[in-house]
């Protein structure tokens, strides 16, 4: 098993691998293990980092802001459940939204009479600024879940365990390193400390590649090719 390290543990063995230098003070070499931390965990997307945001839409607003701990989507799903004003079933209707970019939907025709728009249950969204927008615009209150990866929480006192899986404290431990090593215009050592990061790094599976190992619902299909 791999060691779980604190805040503490990975300043002390990150400055004696970088030399064992005395000149980096507590508090810098927290800034750069906190810098490492959160490159770490924004590359691999850990399980202990994926949350749920819960919301409501309101008819003709289409701006949804993000939770403050926002940092990447994984997925965005709409609930049309029997008491909208664009239903008509007596069950919940599920809708996977789509994400689009800023071209995409300031294209859209607003006014125009397509069955999405005529609706008003929205199919699209993108991320912009501090908030998601939605396409088209929600004529409804409607139920939205936002699956996404947490921004990791900065660490403060030397006692502070990443909130990671132990398999990446090593990751956090070399990427310091290799950021202590550039504090203090070494690139010789900097090479080494990042070499030796990226090795681990391209050797240690992700958690989205361990969910992968059950194979069960996952095929590919090939098209034919036609000349």
């Amino acid at each position: 098993l791999m060691p779980i390290m604190n805040l503490g543990q990975i300043s002390s063995y990150a400055t004696l691998m970088a030399g064992g230098r005395a000149d980096w003070s507590t508090s810098e070499a927290s800034f750069w293990v906190n810098t490492a931390y959160f490159e770490v965990a924004s590359r691999i997307g850990m399980q202990p980092l994926e949350s749920l945001g819960v919301s409501s839409t309101t008819s003709g607003e289409n701006k949804i802001s993000l939770p403050p701990d926002f940092h990447q989507t994984i997925a965005l799903t709409m609930y049309v459940g029997s008491g909208s004003t664009d239903s008509t079933s007596n069950t919940t209707t599920t809708y996977a939204l789509i994400q689009r970019d800023s071209r995409f939907l300031d294209s859209q025709n607003l006014n125009g009479t397509g069955e999405a728009v005529v609706a008003g249950i929205p199919e699209y969204y993108q991320l912009y600024s501090t908030w998601f927008e939605l396409f088209p615009s929600p004529n409804s209150a409607y139920s939205l879940q936002l699956r996404y990866f947490a921004k990791p929480q900065t660490l403060i006192n030397s006692t502070d365990t990443l909130t990671l899986d132990e398999r990446w404290h090593q990751a956090v431990l070399f990427r310091s390193v290799a950021l202590l090593e550039a504090s203090r215009n070494n690139p010789e050592g900097e090479a080494v400390a990042q070499n030796r990061y990226l090795s681990y790094m391209g050797s240690t599976p992700t958690d989205r590649a361990l969910k992968q190992l059950d194979r069960t619902g996952m095929t590919m299909s090939y098209k034919r090719r036609h000349d």
